[in-house]
């Protein structure tokens, strides 16, 4: 996540969600001003003083104006939003054409997916967030305009729950398979996207032969056509002299 992270330039860079070391990894990257939004819903925590201005907001509805950003980090705050599709095209919206926008959420197909799951039902840490899969985000990146700057990375291939041995087992062994490989089974999946400017389409409209009459072309009349027909050899008929 540093290494995206330090790819940010610009004036403005938006964190949002739970991360209080902000500091630490965003310092390399190039953006003068950094502020960190703290959502309605509660998720995340405000950083420690002195480390980025912070306001409070529904992700749904930001009171930013169009092309305000330069980059946008969404660290585990989709899992808490209401619709998280409505949050992605407002973040879309007050991103700038070439700004880089960082996702960092839950995947619901992994064992930290089977725990969210366990939550609807009983009472966990994980109660109320919902996970979006990679590849529905995908899909909406892509109709909002967006380009992946690199593959999705998947991380996190650890357990969703804490036991005393967990480097130690088989478990180990498999954990370091999927890691090496980069299987779509790490708990947390992390998107680097870049948002295209608007195409600029070619003006195909007659407003250039607007105002222009039309030359009127002439064509030879019919008898004019005849008389320049070729005429063909004919013997003349022998006229008998009456006399």
């Amino acid at each position: 996540m540093g290494e995206c992270a330090r790819r940010f330039h610009g004036d403005t860079l938006l964190w949002a969600g739970c991360h209080t070391d902000l500091t630490d990894t965003v310092r390399g990257c190039m953006v003068r001003n950094r502020f960190y939004l703290e959502t309605c819903a509660g998720t995340g925590s405000c950083p420690q003083e002195g480390e980025a201005a912070s306001f409070r907001a529904d992700l749904h509805e930001l009171p930013l104006a169009n092309n305000a950003l330069d980059a946008v980090v969404l660290h585990h705050v989709l899992e808490g939003a209401e619709d998280p599709r409505t949050a992605i095209r407002e973040v879309a919206r007050v991103l700038a054409p070439g700004g880089r926008l960082l996702i960092v959420s839950f995947n619901p197909w992994s064992l930290w997916g089977v725990r969210g799951v366990y939550a609807r039902f009983f009472r966990d840490s994980f109660s109320g967030l919902r996970f979006v899969s990679s590849g529905r985000l995908l899909d909406w990146l892509t109709v909002l305009g967006f380009e992946l700057q690199q593959e999705v990375k998947y991380l996190a291939y650890e357990l969703p729950f804490t036991t005393r041995n967990k480097d130690a087992g088989p478990w180990r062994k498999v954990r370091a398979l999927f890691a090496r490989h980069g299987l779509p089974l790490g708990g947390v999946y992390v998107i680097s996207a870049v948002k295209q400017a608007a195409a600029m389409r070619p003006d195909w409209s007659l407003s250039a032969v607007r105002g222009r009459k039309l030359t009127p072309a002439a064509y030879p009349k019919l008898s004019a056509r005849i008389a320049h027909l070729p005429v063909r050899n004919v013997r003349p008929e022998r006229i008998e002299d009456p006399g």
